[in-house]
């Protein structure tokens, strides 16, 4: 006899954690997910577990259902029947919920090769790796134990029959979706016969979402099954069950009339993870980068199937996972795929390593044609930064970025990481070190607050300029003042920042910060302090080229936001794809030139070209000659290459007072540019090719040689929401790209509120009231 509750129940199932046993003997349930499922009336275990499988996106093969007694968290009691089902509802009659825990029986143990213990492999560079098959999901469906008796073995025949409409009651303003109609007639009454009872489960669940009800299990069995409408006192009702000596399914009776209002109702209830990936698999074939939006929006339309994003993201990745491979797997084949790396493209390095458990933990990767191309024809600038990934498995992209002779972004290395941290940079820095050991100074254009400052003099010592990015320094700034200062004046003082940065001279540079202590004494204090002699063309030593930020990476960041959500093995192949699309592509375009100089610097040479005109030469004192322009007296050093403007020596270019020099003498000033803006130059950075990479997919089910590594995926849990993926434009980033304006408050004139959620006018008022 089944317990009907007198009220309202939920189960609290929690599936996918673990126990944990104190001194005591009391136990404690941590980690995992927790799913709410209705007790509906004159439930039995096998429904309950059908409920609880569907929800959690599972099966009930091996399922195990267990509970604590009211007041007993040292013993976990077992259901395992009806009865023992019973016995828990009633234990807990008097309460609106309770709590059980879903567990799996543990599959039996598979003889697996013999491996010698392993170390911490602080630094795994080529391993070969078979890993273990993939099974993929079950095809069978189990089913429950058998339970109440419902014996007609012959087709039972019903007087009636089957409406066309289920649905003899009026419903008002509900448009049947499209696509749901196919489904219409999949289940279309007694005698209807299928292969197993898979088939039948899934034409019942099109059958439901076609006409808008939901329904659940009265009996689930290995030989029959037997379904209600959900909604209570609704008498449509199907039994099928499996004829003698054969598989095949029939329908053996059926009540096809709902006297609910099924259509109204949301009918997304057994539209689980898997069956949903399923369906829309196609449709994320044909637009990879469909958002899980318009996927939501597509089965509203279509079925009239209601998911919120998270369900149409999950979905997503189900079925591009049924696509294009597990993303577990995929880590299990990092060391293959690092050595096929190195092998295809010779003088490549492709090198990861793993935590104690063996779980993923950074993943460097440079290529022979990049790290070559580097150093044969690039100025020795380097852009660091880093974008998040919106994998299954999250995680963070490093970049190391060149820029070319024509000012174009050259890809040089990345590497991906479980985290963004000091230690991960520190590791990617001496793994860069070593590709480019006695090739001089290195300016890096970076961040300074992730660890840079110290990881860089520390790994590549007096060999290395560490120029702060001004982006990160002007938004630091803006972030750091206190005061309430007005967006205007914010916007004067980031501009301020970004002319005092460019300023040449000394001069130059006091003036634009004494503007900005006109403004705020504050902030006047904080950019002084701000190590100036990084930042500032004026103090600094090395070469940035005229480049102030490190947002030289834009390449990368639209390459990873189309391919972050692939498998780990799958993404890197895909970023190699693009990098050696863009190196044969500027090859065949850099074949046409016909100019000494990029197109870039050719234009920017002639623009100061127009401009000698101008320029007075006044007097000379041995190589070094006066010259005039605009009414401001200049010295140009000939022999050293030098002009007290600094646009010869930032910009790498002759600037006009130069040109006139020159050509007093009969000196040609493309003779006098630095040669990594020559077409010459240019063309060794693209000269090398990058190779593909054979199919990574192996057999899986060979024995694992002597001191393999098994990668696992690291245990990084997915943030609620979406992961905010940044979008840079290609070129330098000003104050206008990051500065945005602040809600300004039309009482007490403060920043960042509105006059509504003003806390200092409610301060005044309750004064007033207190006095």
């Amino acid at each position: 006899m089944a317990i009907v509750p007198s009220k309202k129940m939920i189960a609290i199932c929690h599936y996918g954690g673990e126990f944990e046993t104190y001194e005591d003997g009391l136990m404690s349930y941590s980690g995992g997910e927790a799913y709410a499922v209705d007790l509906e009336v004159d439930m039995q275990l096998s429904g309950f577990k059908q409920e609880v499988a569907e929800t959690i996106d599972s099966s009930v093969d091996g399922m195990l259902v267990k509970y604590f007694l009211p007041g007993n968290k040292k013993n976990l009691i077992t259901v395992s029947k009806d009865k023992d089902f019973h016995r828990m509802v009633n234990y807990y009659k008097e309460s609106d919920q309770f709590e059980v825990f879903i567990l799996k029986e543990s599959p039996p143990a598979k003889k697996k090769p013999v491996r010698r213990p392993q170390k911490r492999p602080a630094e795994t560079q080529v391993v070969a790796v078979l890993p273990p098959a993939d099974l993929g999901p079950a095809n069978v469906i189990p089913l429950n134990e058998v339970m109440d008796n419902e014996t007609a073995n012959s087709i039972t025949p019903i007087p009636d029959p089957v409406p066309i409409d289920p649905f003899p009651m009026p419903i008002t303003s509900h448009e049947q979706p499209i696509a749901a109609k196919q489904w219409e007639n999949l289940i279309t009454g007694v005698g209807q016969r299928f292969h197993s009872l898979a088939e039948f489960r899934e034409a019942l669940r099109k059958y439901s979402i076609a006409h808008g009800f939901n329904y659940m299990y009265k009996k689930n069995e290995n030989q029959r099954v037997t379904v209600k409408c959900k909604s209570d006192n609704c008498p449509w009702r199907i039994h099928a069950s499996r004829l003698s000596t054969t598989q095949l399914v029939c329908i053996k009776t059926m009540r096809p009339t709902h006297t609910c209002q099924g259509g109204l109702i949301k009918p997304a209830f057994r539209a689980t993870r898997s069956w949903v990936g399923n369906l829309i698999k196609e449709k994320v074939k044909d637009s990879p980068k469909i958002k899980p939006k318009d996927i939501a929006n597509d089965l509203k339309r279509d079925y009239g199937i209601e998911l919120n994003y998270s369900q149409a993201r999950r979905a997503k990745e189900y079925a591009r996972e049924q696509l294009l491979g597990s993303y577990k797997d995929a880590y299990s084949e990092l060391p293959y795929f690092c050595e096929k790396i190195m092998e295809t493209n010779p003088g490549s390095l492709a090198k990861f390593s793993t935590h104690e458990d063996l779980s993923f933990h950074r993943l460097f990767v440079c290529f022979h044609a990049s790290i070559s191309g580097f150093i044969q024809g690039c100025r020795p600038l380097l852009f660091l930064d880093s974008t998040p990934l919106n994998s299954r498995y999250q995680g963070m992209l490093l970049t190391a970025t060149a820029a070319d002779g024509n000012d174009g972004a050259f890809p040089v290395a990345f590497a991906v990481v479980d985290e963004e941290t000091d230690e991960n940079w520190h590791w990617f820095l001496s793994e860069f070190k070593n590709l480019v050991l006695g090739h001089g100074p290195i300016t890096f254009v970076a961040d300074f607050q992730k660890g840079l400052r110290e990881s860089l003099p520390d790994i590549f010592g007096r060999e290395c300029y560490h120029a702060y990015c001004l982006g990160y320094l002007a938004e630091k700034l803006n972030k750091d003042l206190t005061g309430h200062f007005s967006h205007d004046a914010r916007r004067l003082m980031v501009e301020d920042l970004y002319a005092a940065a460019h300023e040449p001279k000394l001069e130059g540079f006091k003036k634009y910060t004494e503007d900005i202590k006109a403004i705020s004494p504050e902030a006047y204090n904080w950019i002084i302090g701000s190590e100036p002699d990084h930042w500032a063309n004026a103090f600094f030593g090395g070469l940035r080229y005229n480049h102030m930020t490190s947002n030289f990476g834009h390449y990368f960041y639209s390459w990873v936001s189309e391919a972050n959500e692939l498998p780990i093995t799958q993404m890197i192949d895909e970023l190699r794809s693009k990098l050696m699309q863009l190196i044969y592509a500027r090859r065949v375009e850099s074949s046409q030139w016909l100019t000494r100089l990029t197109p870039s610097m050719e234009e920017k040479l002639k623009t100061e070209i127009l401009k000698v005109s101008s320029v007075q030469v006044l007097r000379t004192h041995g190589s070094k000659f006066e010259v005039q322009f605009g009414g401001i007296n200049d010295i140009v050093d000939i022999e050293n290459w030098d002009c007290s403007c600094k646009v010869w020596l930032l910009t790498g270019l002759p600037c006009c007072h130069a040109i006139a020099v020159l050509e007093n003498y009969g000196r040609s000033p493309y003779d006098h540019c630095s040669r990594f803006v020559h077409v010459e130059m240019y063309q060794l950075v693209y000269a090398d090719s990058i190779n593909p990479i054979p199919n990574i997919e192996r057999s899986m089910d060979i024995e694992l040689d002597d001191g393999t590594i098994l990668v696992t995926p690291p245990p990084t849990a997915r943030t609620p929401g979406r992961t905010k993926i940044r979008k840079v434009a290609p070129g330098q980033v000003g104050p206008a790209d990051f500065l945005k304006r602040q809600l300004q408050c039309g009482k007490c004139k403060g920043l960042g509120h509105n006059k509504r959620s003003c806390k200092g006018s409610r301060a005044v008022c309750n004064d007033f009231l207190k006095g």
